[in-house]
C-alpha cells in the first residue's frame, strides 16, 4: 500500500463506523494558549471532551498535521533516524460523550483499531501486540483494557501492562497536550517486525518495552476519563471520550518494508530532490544519509509551518521555524552545498503534498520567498559565526576547557542569529558543552537593557506592600474614597510626598528662595520620614487600595489623571501594574502633599480614557478585519493602543496591496457605521475557549477572563477598556503599512478624533498647495506630475549642456596624449588631470573616458585625475586588444596611487582608486604613463 491507499482505507474505514471525516486543522493553535502548534490529532477538539454537544459529531475521523518541535528535549534533535520526525500526519479518530450519545470508549476503540490494522492493512494477527496502563498511587490500572484485548483474539502472552518509560515517566498514560486538558489511559498497538529478539531474550523478557528494536509502536488508543489542572490535579470528565493517533510516516514505511519514511513513496521524492541539490547520494555514508534525513525533515516543517502563517522569528513558533530552517541550511553547507536551496525543496514538498493540502499552492509564492529571504539572511552570517564558534572551541581546547561560556553563545545568537540549539549542536560535535544557564542569564540581561532602563527593572527593591488592589475602572472613571497605602519619592519609601522643593537653596540671582506660600505645611513626622537630601517634587509612585485607573498593559497605556487629598494635589501622568495585581500611579505633586493613609479621590482623565478606548476596540475590530481579508493565518504578535493613535504587529508574508488595504479599512468602518454592541462577559478560561473566542498564543490567563464580543464581527479575550458601542468610533482609518521583521507587518491607524484631525490637516496641506500652484484641490495632483515632468526635462537639458561644454574644454588634454611604439605597431597613452568642472564626480570621470576614448580612435590607454572635496579621484581604461598584450589597467592606477599616497584596483580593462595627496597627482600620473610604456616593451610586470 502507498501513503495514497493508507489515507483513503483509514478515513473509508472510520466513515463506515458513522464517523465524520473534518480535514486537518492549522498547525497554529489561535485559541488554546497553552500549546504554541498543533502536536496532535486531538488538540483541535479538546474542547469537545469537556462539552460533547458542541462538537460538530459525536464521530470524527482526521489525518491531521502535526508539529513536535518545542526545545532541546523534543524531536528535533533525534530527527535522522528512522522513526522520528518534526513534522508529522497523524491519522486519528474521535469519540465524544457516551455511547448512548454517539460516542463510544475503550471496547469500540480497541475493537476498531484492531480490525483496522488486520483486515484493511492486513498485518498478520500473529504481529500484534497491545500494552495497557499498569497503574501507579492515585491512577489505578486498566484491567478493563486487557480484558477487552482479550475479547478480539489477542492472546495475554501479547498483552503488557507499562507505566514506566525507561527515562522515567508515565507509560501509556497520555496527555494533556499543553498544560492541562482531557486525558487518561491508553493501549498502544505494535508491531513484531523480527519474530524473535536480536539480543537473544526469551519470549518472556522481550515485548514492546524490551528496547531491542524489535517490536514498534505503530498506534496509541487514549481513553480520555480525566481532565488535568494546570497545576497537576486530575479530576474525572463528566462525559468520557476517544483520542487515537497513528503516524502516517510509520505505517506506510512498514507497510513497504523500508526503514523509515524516507524510503517510502511519501517523502522519497524530496530525498531524490535534496541529492541533487546537495550532490550526496542518499544511503551510502550514514553521516550523509542522516544529514539528508534533516534537511528533508525540516525542509518540509518549514514549509508547513509558513503556509499556516508561522514566519521565522526569534519568538516563539516563530523561534521554531527560525531554528529548524537554520539548522537545514547548517547541514546542507556540511554537504558542501554553498548556494540557496531550501526554497527548491519547498517547491519539491509543495508539489507531493498540495494534492492532499491545497492551501500550500495558494500560498506557494509566500513560501518561497520567505524561506529565501531566510535562508540569505543566515547564510550570510553562518561562516563568520562558525568561524568564531570554532575559534573559540579551539582556544577552550588547548586550555582543556570543556564547556563553551553562555556569553559566547548568546553573541553567536545574538550577533549571528545562532539559535543556541545549533551552537550545541556543533559544540557537542567536538566534544563540549554549552552553558545553556549562562546563555538564558544574558538572554535576560538583554532584554532587560532592551526594555531602556525601564522603572521597573529592580522589583525586588521596591518594596511594594502586599495590597490587593481594587480596579474598578471598568465601572467608573473616579473614586471618592480611596486610601493611600504606599508612596515612593526619590527613589525611597516615604510616608509624605510633597510638592516642589521646601528646603532653602540658591537662586539665580543668589538669593535664597523659600517653598512657595501657599502650599500647607506637612505633618512633622512627615520631615522625619523623608531621608535627607532626598528627592522632595521628584517622580512619585503612589498605591491606593481601590483605583480607577487603568495600568498598563495587554499594549494600552496606562490612564493619566489626578488624585486630590486633603492637602495636596498629584497629576498622574501613567499607571503601571509591575508585579501581580498591585497598581502604581506614577507621577508629581503638583500642590502641597500626599501622606500614606489618607483618604483621596481619584478621577481619570475622561478625554483621554475615551480617546484610548476608541482605539483598542479599533484595534479589534482591524484584526477580524486582517483574518477576514487575508486569511486565518493573520494573529496578533503585538499592540500599542494609546489616545493618540493604535499600532498593531500581525504575523503575514507580504505587504497588503492597496486593494486590500482599502478593504481592511472598509470592513472596519463598515463594522462601525452598524453601530454594533460591544460586550463584555467574565467567563471561566476553559467556557471562553469552547466559546471561540480567540487568544493570544503566549499569554497565560487566570481562571476567570473577560470576553470581548463586538457583534458577529470579533471576540477575543481581552482585559483592556472598550467603548459600549462601536459607533462611538466615529470613523477609521489606516495611516500606514510596512514590515517590521520577516514574516510580520505592522499596521499603524486612527480611530475617532484623531482621524478626523489628521483628514483635516490633510486637506489643509492639500488647499495650501492648490494655493500655491494656482490650480483647484483636485487637479492638485495632474499638475504637480506635469511639473515634475517639466523639471526632470529641464534637469536633463541643463546636464546636456554641462557635458557639452565640458568637452569643449577637453580638447586640451587631448593634446597631452602621447604615442608609444611597440614591435607590432603603437598605441597612445593620455596620463592627464581632468578639470574639476569637466568631472565632478568619479561617473562623470567614466564619461569622460569614454569621450577621450572615442576622439583618439584606435588603442589607448587613459590615466585619468581628478580633485573632489574627498581627495583625488583616479580611473585608468585600457583598450581590450592591448589587455591581450599585457597591459592592466589596475596594475597600472595602483602606480598612480602609490605616488600620491592613495589607493586602487580594478580588472585589466578598467580601474578605479582614490585618495592621496593632491599636490603629486602630476608625478604619479608620470609614472603611471612610464608603467604602461615598460608593459607594452615587456619590461614590466
Amino acid at each position: 500500500m502507498n501513503s495514497d491507499d493508507v489515507r483513503r482505507e483509514f478515513v473509508r474505514y472510520f466513515q463506515a463506523q458513522g464517523h465524520v471525516h473534518l480535514p486537518s486543522a492549522s498547525l497554529v493553535v489561535h485559541d488554546d494558549p497553552s500549546v504554541l502548534l498543533t502536536a496532535a490529532g486531538m488538540q483541535p477538539f479538546k474542547p469537545f471532551y469537556l462539552d460533547p454537544a458542541r462538537a460538530p459529531a459525536r464521530r470524527l475521523v482526521t489525518i491531521q498535521r502535526c508539529m513536535r518541535a518545542r526545545g532541546l528535549d523534543d524531536d528535533t534533535t533525534a530527527v535522522g533516524d528512522d522513526t522520528h520526525h518534526t513534522f508529522f500526519e497523524m491519522l486519528g479518530n474521535f469519540a465524544f460523550g457516551d455511547v448512548g450519545a454517539g460516542g463510544y470508549f475503550k471496547k469500540e476503540a480497541i475493537a476498531f483499531g484492531y480490525e483496522f490494522v488486520t483486515q484493511r492493512l492486513g498485518l498478520a494477527p500473529e504481529r500484534i501486540w497491545a500494552t495497557t496502563w499498569a497503574g501507579e498511587p492515585g491512577i489505578p490500572a486498566d484491567d478493563e483494557a486487557i480484558h477487552l484485548w482479550k475479547a478480539v483474539g489477542l492472546p495475554a502472552d501479547r498483552i503488557r501492562p507499562l507505566n514506566r518509560k525507561p527515562e522515567g515517566g508515565r507509560e501509556n498514560f497520555w496527555g494533556p497536550t499543553g498544560d492541562s486538558g482531557p486525558c487518561g489511559p491508553c493501549s498502544e498497538i505494535h508491531v513484531d517486525l523480527l519474530g524473535r529478539c536480536p539480543l537473544g531474550a526469551s519470549e518472556g523478557e522481550c515485548g514492546p518495552d524490551h528496547g531491542c528494536g524489535r517490536i514498534v509502536e505503530i498506534w496509541n488508543l487514549v481513553f480520555n476519563q480525566y481532565y488535568r489542572e494546570p497545576e497537576g490535579t486530575l479530576r474525572p470528565l463528566e462525559r468520557t471520550g476517544v483520542d487515537t493517533g497513528a503516524g502516517l510516516e510509520r505505517i506506510v514505511a512498514l507497510l513497504q518494508g523500508v526503514p523509515s519514511a524516507y524510503e517510502s513513496d511519501l517523502l522519497r521524492p524530496i530525498v531524490r530532490e535534496a541529492e541533487g541539490l546537495l550532490d550526496a547520494p542518499y544511503g551510502e555514508d550514514p553521516v550523509v544519509t542522516r544529514s539528508l534525513r534533516i534537511v528533508v525533515d525540516h525542509a518540509r516543517a518549514v514549509t508547513f509551518m509558513i503556509g499556516d502563517g508561522v514566519f521565522p522569528s526569534n519568538a516563539e513558533r516563530g523561534y521554531v521555524a527560525r531554528r529548524l530552517l537554520r539548522r537545514a541550511v547548517r547541514y546542507g553547507r556540511l554537504l558542501g552545498r554553498e548556494g540557496p536551496f531550501m526554497g527548491r525543496l519547498a517547491r519539491a514538498t509543495i508539489e507531493r503534498f498540495a494534492p492532499h493540502y491545497p492551501h500550500l499552492k495558494d500560498r506557494q509564492p509566500v513560501i518561497e520567498r520567505v524561506i529565501a529571504e531566510e535562508e540569505a539572511r543566515f547564510s550570510q552570517t553562518l561562516a563568520a559565526g562558525l568561524q568564531l564558534l570554532n575559534g573559540e572551541l579551539d582556544r577552550l581546547a588547548r586550555s582543556g576547557e570543556g564547556v563553551l561560556p553562555g556569553a559566547t553563545a548568546f553573541r553567536l545568537y545574538g550577533t549571528y542569529g545562532f539559535p543556541v540549539e545549533l551552537t550545541e549542536e556543533v559544540a557537542a560535535g567536538r566534544g563540549f558543552t554549552v552553558d545553556t544557564p549562562g546563555f538564558a542569564s544574558e538572554l535576560q540581561a538583554a532584554r532587560r537593557r532592551s526594555q531602556g532602563g525601564s522603572r521597573f527593572s529592580k522589583l525586588e527593591e521596591l518594596d511594594l506592600p502586599a495590597v490587593a488592589v481594587r480596579f474598578e475602572g471598568y465601572e467608573r472613571l473616579s473614586v471618592g474614597d480611596a486610601r493611600v497605602e504606599y508612596l515612593r519619592q526619590g527613589g525611597e519609601r516615604v510616608a509624605t510626598a510633597l510638592a516642589g522643593d521646601p528646603r532653602p537653596g540658591p537662586t539665580s540671582n543668589g538669593t535664597t528662595a523659600q517653598g512657595p506660600a501657599e502650599t500647607p505645611a506637612p505633618p512633622a513626622h512627615g520631615a522625619a520620614l523623608n531621608a535627607e537630601g532626598s528627592g522632595v517634587g521628584d517622580e512619585v509612585w503612589l498605591v491606593l487600595d481601590r483605583t480607577p485607573f487603568y495600568a498598563e498593559r495587554g499594549g494600552q497605556v496606562g490612564d493619566v489623571g489626578w488624585i486630590v487629598g486633603p492637602h495636596g494635589r498629584f497629576s498622574v501622568r501613567t499607571t503601571q501594574a509591575p508585579v501581580g495585581d498591585v497598581v502604581v500611579h506614577i507621577g508629581q505633586v503638583v500642590e502641597g502633599y500626599l501622606a500614606e493613609g489618607e483618604t483621596v479621590r481619584a478621577e481619570v482623565d475622561a478625554a483621554t480614557r475615551q480617546a484610548t478606548m476608541r482605539h483598542h476596540t479599533a484595534t479589534h475590530l482591524l484584526h477580524a478585519a486582517l483574518r477576514a481579508e487575508l486569511g486565518p493565518h493573520v494573529h496578533q504578535t503585538g499592540s500599542l493602543v494609546t489616545p493618540e493613535r493604535l499600532r498593531f504587529d500581525f504575523s503575514h508574508g507580504e505587504a497588503l496591496t492597496p486593494l486590500q488595504r482599502q478593504a481592511v479599512q472598509g470592513r472596519v468602518n463598515e463594522a462601525i457605521r452598524r453601530n454594533l454592541d460591544v460586550r463584555t462577559d467574565v467567563l471561566p478560561v476553559e467556557e471562553a475557549m469552547r466559546s471561540g473566542a480567540i487568544a493570544l498564543f503566549d499569554e497565560r490567563y487566570s481562571d476567570a477572563v473577560r470576553v470581548l464580543s463586538i457583534g458577529d464581527v470579533s471576540k477575543e479575550l481581552c482585559g483592556g477598556t472598550h467603548v459600549r458601542h462601536t459607533g462611538e468610533l466615529g470613523t477609521f482609518l489606516v495611516i500606514e503599512e510596512g514590515s517590521v521583521g520577516s514574516g510580520t507587518r505592522r499596521v499603524e491607524a486612527l480611530a475617532g478624533a484623531a482621524a478626523e484631525a489628521y483628514v483635516n490637516r490633510q486637506l489643509e496641506r492639500l488647499d495650501a498647495l492648490g494655493r500655491t500652484l494656482d490650480v483647484p484641490t483636485e487637479q492638485v495632483p495632474g499638475r504637480v506630475i506635469r511639473l515634475l515632468g517639466e523639471l526632470t526635462e529641464v534637469r536633463r537639458r541643463l546636464e546636456h549642456a554641462e557635458r557639452k561644454a565640458a568637452q569643449q574644454g577637453l580638447h586640451a588634454v587631448l593634446g597631452q596624449a602621447q604615442e608609444v611604439a611597440v614591435r607590432n605597431g603603437s598605441f597612445k597613452v593620455l596620463a592627464a588631470e581632468v578639470d574639476r568642472d569637466s568631472a565632478p564626480t568619479l561617473e562623470r570621470l567614466r564619461e569622460v573616458a569614454d569621450w577621450l576614448r572615442d576622439k583618439l580612435g584606435g588603442p589607448s590607454v587613459l590615466l585619468l585625475a581628478t580633485r573632489s572635496d574627498a581627495g583625488p579621484q583616479l580611473l585608468a581604461a585600457v583598450s581590450k586588444d592591448l589587455t591581450a598584450q599585457g597591459l592592466h589597467a589596475g596594475k597600472l592606477l595602483n602606480e598612480v596611487a602609490r605616488a600620491i599616497g592613495g589607493r586602487a584596483g580594478g580588472r585589466p580593462e578598467l580601474a578605479q582608486g582614490g585618495g592621496g595627496d593632491a599636490s603629486k597627482l602630476a608625478d604619479g600620473l608620470e609614472r603611471g604613463r612610464r608603467a604602461a610604456q615598460a608593459q607594452a616593451s615587456g619590461e614590466g610586470a
